[in-house]
């Protein structure tokens, strides 16, 4: 006999395991399904997890209401309350700093396994929450009438409703034949934490020019030791020159690509190449089932808002669904799923537009983009009202992404 939910979701990640506890705190019983053991070892400082996720305020909100960021160490915890940008090929450059936009940090730089491990220790204090780990899918069928799904350990769920949280590569969304428009964006990022020689001072770093496109994230420090994450987007030709480099011509390449702002020492963990892939599916919903997270879209991490669209995903859905829960309408109708695809399509479509364009005008050497792009950036320096615009976006004051 099939045991019964009001939603499945599928991938306890950090997006589907933020979404069953949200879910499950607005009263509704939450199945969550993954392939992996659900457990998530936190490595030793300073050797930090390579990826790291930029926790917009929004994102944090969220966190918050699901009683998970309270439970996070604080010292696995960075605020960065600075972000400095500047074109290596040029003079331009902007500052973002939070206190001119009345904002005690833009954000917080945060280890993903950190995010993770504080979710399932939250999911299994949650008794709405059943978890099925190391387990996957056999078979499925979904309507409006609901959701049957049988297990590969045989077991038998019925739900009003599917989440798929399952990742960039999502078996869910392939098996449901939600079609997508993708590309290759010819960039791998090289990820890794490094050790450098003077503090980062709760500022992000980020630089454009002939080495790439290069973030210098900042994370803890560990007695008067100075850490930071690098997101390092170059050409798969280029990344793997950079792989194949020992540690310390690496960190010379590294100081060199920074301008010397800061030295690079060392690294805590090995680096790790990861192709960059746009995708974006031409829907979100069908009858019974919801794709949110990278199941849904991913975009260049040149500016960090990956994490935080899945977040905003998140927020919408759970939403929606509290509401049609409360007025007793059945999830996995089409009409109340669309209500969720109207309003972060949208949002979605504009943020990968955009990384799409920025990463375009600022992979290029060409001396006339290289010319407008700086001038681009000096008018933003000088516009007040610009970066205002431009900090409310990334802390997700605005738009909620």
């Amino acid at each position: 006999m099939a045991k019964k939910y009001d939603v499945i979701v599928v991938g306890a990640g950090m997006v589907g395991s933020l979404t069953g506890i949200l879910l499950a705190n607005k009263g509704m019983s939450v199945a969550l399904i993954d392939k992996s053991h659900g457990a998530y070892p936190l490595s030793i400082p300073p050797a930090y997890d390579a990826r790291v996720s930029a926790i917009s305020q929004y994102s944090q909100s969220l966190f918050k209401e699901a009683g998970v960021w309270q439970k996070l160490d604080r010292s696995r915890l960075a605020p960065y309350r600075n972000m400095k940008v500047w074109d290596g090929l040029g003079c331009g450059a902007v500052d973002f700093e939070s206190y001119a936009n009345g904002l005690s940090e833009l954000g917080h730089l945060v280890e993903n396994a950190v995010l993770c491990e504080g979710l399932m220790s939250k999911v299994s204090e949650t008794r709405e929450i059943d978890t099925y780990f190391n387990d996957t899918i056999a078979q499925y069928q979904c309507s409006e009438d609901g959701v049957n799904v049988e297990l590969d350990s045989a077991m038998q769920l019925d739900a009003q409703l599917i989440i798929a949280a399952d990742g960039a590569l999502s078996q869910l969304r392939q098996q449901s034949a939600f079609d997508t428009v993708e590309w290759d964006y010819g960039h791998h990022a090289v990820v890794t934490t490094v050790e450098i020689d003077a503090p980062h001072e709760d500022t992000a770093w980020q630089a454009f020019g002939e080495e790439g496109i290069l973030a210098f994230l900042p994370l803890p420090s560990v007695d008067g030791r100075h850490y930071i994450s690098i997101v390092w987007s170059v050409s798969p030709q280029e990344a793997d020159s950079l792989m194949a480099l020992d540690v310390s011509a690496f960190c010379n390449r590294l100081t060199y690509a920074i301008n010397h702002k800061f030295t690079a020492l060392d690294l805590t963990v090995s680096r790790v190449a990861i192709p960059l892939r746009q995708r974006h599916a031409k829907q979100y919903v069908k009858s019974g089932i919801a794709l949110i997270g990278d199941a849904a879209h991913t975009i260049h991490p040149l500016a960090g808002q990956g994490a935080n669209l899945g977040f905003a995903d998140t927020g919408e859905l759970v939403k929606l669904l509290a509401n049609a829960h409360k007025r007793g309408e059945a999830l996995g109708r089409l009409k109340t799923l669309r209500r969720y695809q109207r309003a972060r399509m949208l949002d979605n479509i504009a943020m990968s537009a955009s990384m799409e364009t920025f990463k375009r005008v600022f992979s290029t050497n060409q001396p006339a983009i290289v010319q407008l792009r700086n001038m681009g950036m000096s008018l933003c320096q000088n516009s007040s009202f610009l970066k205002k615009k431009l900090v409310a976006h990334a802390a997700g004051l605005s738009t909620k992404a």
